[in-house]
C-alpha cells in the first residue's frame, strides 16, 4: 500500500563531506517556520542592544567633555585673576617706590631743618653769658627729641617694602654728636644675642601667613607710609616753627617763654616707658619665622628677654581690662589708656593687678616668666591701636 505524504511536515536534506551519506531531517511546519523567525528576532535584539549601549557611551563621552571645557574654564578665569592680582601688586609696588622717594626727599629737608636748628643752638651757647642756667638747654634737649624722632621714624618703615629705597634710613644717619639711635642699639643687641648659646627667649600667638598676604601686607605698607608722611609733616612743621622761635629769641625774655613753651610741650606730650629693667628685644615686631614650627608667621609684638620674677611695670597711665591667664598668652595683663592705646603684656610668672585697677606709669603690674608658647623667659609687649596691633617701638624705645 503506498504512504500518503504528510503535509504538515518538513524534510530537510543536510549535504555532508564526499564520500559521507546525505542525512535527512524532518520537521514539523511550524517549528521551521519559527525557527528564521527567532534568528531575526535574536540579530535584532543584538542590534538594538548595541546601539543602545553606543549611545550611552556617546553620552557619557559628551559629559565628560563638556566637563573638561568647565575645567578648562575655570582654570582660565583663575589664571586671568592671578594676572590681574599681579598687575595690580605690580602697580602698588611702583606706587610704594615712588611714596619711598617722596619720604626720603622729606628725611632729608628735615636733616637739613636739624642741622640749622641745631647751628642756631650752637651760636647761642657759644655767645650765650655764663650764668647758673642755660636758656638754650631746653633747644638742645628739644633738638635731641627731633633727632630720636628721627630715627625712630626711619626705624618704623618696613624693609621689606621700600621697594628698592634701602638707603631709606640711612638717609637719615644722626651726627656724631647724637645720642645712641635705636637702630645701633638693636643692631648691638641682635650681635650680643647671636654670640650666646642659650635657647632664644621668644614666643607669641601664632598668626599664619595665607596666600593674599603680599597685597595685605602692600596695603598695610601703604597705611604705615601715609602715618610716616603724616609725622614727618608734623616734625618739619614743628622744627620750622621752633627754627622761627629761636632766631626771635635775641633776648632773657624771649629765650624764658621759649623755655616754658617747651616745658608745657613735654608736659602734655604722654610720656611712655619701657616696661622691663632688661633692654635686649630678641623677637620685633612683624613678618618672621615661628620659631616652634619655622613657617612663615605675623608677630604682634616685641619679645623682651629678661629672668623669671623681674619686674613688669606699666607703660602708661590706665586702667587694667584684663589679668587672667589664657592658651598661647599664658598669664597676661591688659592695660587701657586715656589716649585710647591698649598696652598688653604676656608670659607672666604673676600678676599684682586685677581688672579695674587704676595704674600709674611705671608702677610694678606683674612679674616676667615664661608662661604660654614660649620658648625661654621674657615679656611679650604689645600695643593695640584701634583694635589692631602696631608697632610698639613707634611709641617707646630701650
Amino acid at each position: 500500500m503506498k504512504n500518503q505524504p504528510d503535509h504538515n511536515r518538513i524534510t530537510l536534506l543536510v549535504v555532508r563531506e564526499a564520500g559521507r551519506p546525505v542525512r535527512q531531517l524532518q520537521l514539523s511546519k511550524p517549528l521551521a517556520l519559527a525557527l528564521p523567525a527567532a534568528a531575526a528576532l535574536s540579530l535584532s535584539s543584538l542590534v538594538t542592544s548595541m546601539h543602545f549601549h553606543a549611545s550611552r557611551s556617546i553620552s557619557e563621552l559628551e559629559a565628560e567633555a563638556a566637563a573638561l571645557s568647565l575645567t578648562n574654564l575655570r582654570m582660565e578665569m583663575k589664571v586671568a585673576d592671578k594676572d590681574q592680582a599681579l598687575l595690580q601688586l605690580r602697580s602698588q609696588v611702583t606706587e610704594l617706590s615712588e611714596q619711598a622717594d617722596s619720604i626720603k626727599d622729606k628725611l632729608k629737608s628735615v636733616s637739613e631743618l636739624e642741622a640749622q636748628l641745631q647751628s642756631l643752638i650752637d651760636k647761642e651757647n657759644t655767645s650765650g653769658s655764663g650764668g647758673n642756667e642755660d636758656p638754650s638747654d631746653s633747644k638742645a634737649s628739644g633738638s635731641a627729641n627731633t633727632s630720636a624722632a628721627v630715627e625712630e621714624t626711619a626705624l618704623s618703615v618696613p624693609a621689606d617694602s621700600q621697594s628698592g629705597s634701602g638707603s631709606l634710613v640711612a638717609a637719615v644717619s644722626p651726627p656724631a654728636s647724637s645720642p645712641l639711635s635705636g637702630v645701633n642699639f638693636r643692631i648691638g643687641a641682635m650681635t650680643s644675642a647671636l654670640d650666646r648659646t642659650v635657647t632664644p627667649q621668644v614666643g607669641g600667638e601664632y598668626i599664619a601667613v595665607y596666600q593674599d598676604d603680599p597685597l595685605e601686607l602692600v596695603r598695610e605698607t601703604k597705611d604705615d607710609y601715609e602715618e610716616i608722611r603724616s609725622m614727618l609733616d608734623e616734625m618739619m612743621s614743628s622744627i620750622s616753627a621752633t627754627i622761627t622761635e629761636a632766631e626771635k629769641a635775641n633776648t632773657a625774655k624771649a629765650n624764658l617763654q621759649a623755655k616754658k613753651a617747651l616745658a608745657e610741650k613735654a608736659r602734655l606730650a604722654p610720656a611712655v616707658i619701657w616696661p622691663t629693667q632688661s633692654k635686649v628685644i630678641t623677637s620685633s615686631f612683624g613678618y618672621r619665622s615661628d620659631p616652634f614650627n619655622g613657617v612663615s608667621a605675623y608677630h604682634s609684638g616685641i619679645d623682651i628677654a629678661g629672668s623669671i620674677g623681674d619686674p613688669v611695670y606699666a607703660a602708661m597711665d590706665g586702667v587694667v581690662t584684663a589679668a587672667e591667664q589664657m592658651g598661647a598668652r599664658g598669664k597676661y595683663i591688659i592695660v587701657r589708656h586715656d589716649n585710647g592705646l591698649e598696652t598688653w603684656y604676656m608670659h607672666l610668672n604673676g600678676m599684682l593687678v586685677s581688672p579695674g585697677t587704676k595704674v600709674s606709669k611705671g608702677q610694678n603690674i606683674g612679674l616676667l616668666g615664661n608662661t604660654g608658647r614660649s620658648t625661654g623667659p621674657h615679656l611679650h609687649f604689645q600695643v593695640v591701636k584701634q583694635n589692631k596691633p602696631v608697632n610698639p617701638l613707634g611709641y617707646v624705645k630701650p
